[in-house]
């Protein structure tokens, strides 16, 4: 095997170990693990209702939006927040101001009233309870 096959098998073989010994973020693990989660127990329980929902995620942030007909009502986006001493995830919601023309975003902490909490301390419920905070109090004020 001549000198550059060997550089290209060192190459590919490299770059397969490496992403095989790729570890996910702790962000990442939130996501999977307790936002999804969460957005998909919120999917039926809007759909009752005749809401459609729908769900993204990317490794940075988990998106849910709910829509009545084609008129959006809520985006809630979480996303990380870097700290001195720690990472948390945080809330972008969006949704349509009082008479319903503009779209404000806004953000918002998982754990409001709280304010030395850890990422390992929020749970499904926890960002249950903020999607539907954010909602109900939104929402009611732009009928």
């Amino acid at each position: 095997m001549s000198e550059w096959q060997q550089t290209l098998d060192n190459f590919f073989v490299g770059s397969e170990q490496s992403q095989k010994e790729t570890k996910i973020s702790p962000f990442e693990s939130f996501i999977v693990d307790i936002a999804l989660p969460a957005f998909e127990e919120l999917r039926p329980a809007f759909e009752k209702y005749g809401r459609r929902v729908s769900i993204r995620n990317t490794p940075s942030s988990a998106v849910i939006t709910v829509f009545d007909g084609t008129t959006e009502e809520i985006m809630f986006r979480l996303q990380e927040r870097t700290l001195p001493d720690r990472t948390l995830p945080y809330a972008q919601v969006r949704m349509r101001e009082r008479g319903g023309l503009r779209l404000v975003t806004v953000e918002a902490m998982l754990k409001p009233g709280e304010s030395d909490y850890h990422m390992e301390d929020i749970t499904k419920e926890n960002v249950i309870q903020c999607v539907l905070q954010h909602y109900m109090s939104r929402v009611k004020l732009s009928r």
